[in-house]
């Protein structure tokens, strides 16, 4: 299989992420997976273990913004928290900020992770030392010049 550029193999891996959850492979099956995928598919020369962390990455920000639009069904009305406080609704946003941040490092945590089993067993390693035809015992053979 000829391997891709990191657009379209990141693009790849949020299709699958998006997809195993359907049949029940959500979690963070996915999100190891989606790691997995984003960095096997690139060419060898530019692949690492972060790209399944770039992709999970970016993948975490997309799943943030679309859960903070979508406004949760609740059977009550809940109180203005202005008329609580300013106190109440400013520990909302660090709330939220911290829950950003805490989802973020999960996130790329187990897209590295993903990553880093990609590299480790599937990808050639690209710098391996070449083996020496010369026996390391003997010395080795000069020219003087004069």
């Amino acid at each position: 299989m000829e391997k891709i550029n990191v657009e379209i193999a990141i693009g790849i891996s949020f299709i699958l992420g998006l997809i195993l959850p359907l049949i029940g492979l959500g979690g963070v099956f996915s999100l190891f997976v989606m790691g997995f995928v984003a960095t096997f598919l690139t060419k060898e020369e530019i692949t690492s273990a972060k790209i399944g962390a770039i992709a999970t990455g970016i993948f975490c920000i997309i799943f943030f913004f679309y859960g903070f639009l979508t406004p949760p069904t609740l059977p009550y009305v809940l109180p203005n928290p202005l008329t609580l406080g300013i106190f109440v609704a400013l520990s909302g946003v660090f709330n939220l900020i911290l829950s950003l941040i805490s989802s973020l490092i999960i996130y790329c945590a187990f897209g590295l992770l993903g990553g880093y089993i990609a590299m480790k067993f599937f990808i050639q390693e690209r710098g391996k030392k070449k083996k020496s035809k010369i026996p390391s015992q003997t010395s080795r053979r000069t020219l003087k010049r004069a």
